[in-house]
């Protein structure tokens, strides 16, 4: 099932500027990813897991219901977190904002197969 995210995540690397995709356990470790030499995918996928656990109690205490996607604009770049299920999420991070429509609509097209790959694990 690994081969099956891992071309998955390929494909968000194909958009412009994107350094990492991943797909991370609810315990913030690394299932696959694919990324750029120069990106620490462990550190990201720990920092990002905090950062989606901040998103859901921020939800709860504003009464809005669960996280459906969490999106950090910096200045030079953007990081996309989205919850697969209770299992874990997709982390995607980008060099570049401008292609921001793209990742959002990639990670629509895919989240369910990759949730269904991570639920197979």
């Amino acid at each position: 099932m690994a081969t099956g995210m891992h071309d998955v995540l390929n494909k968000f690397r194909a958009i412009r500027g994107v350094g990492m995709a991943a797909v991370v356990g609810s315990d913030g470790l690394v299932i696959e990813s694919v990324h750029r030499a120069d990106l620490d995918a462990d550190a990201l996928a720990a920092v990002a897991t905090n950062g989606l656990l901040l998103a859901e109690a921020l939800g709860r205490e504003m009464a809005r219901g669960g996280t459906l996607q969490t999106i950090i604009e910096y200045e030079g770049g953007v990081v996309l977190i989205e919850p697969l299920g209770d299992e874990g999420m997709m982390l995607v991070v980008s060099d570049d904002r401008n292609d921001l429509g793209r990742i959002r609509f990639t990670a629509k097209q895919y989240k369910g197969p990759l949730t269904d790959a991570l639920a197979a694990i």
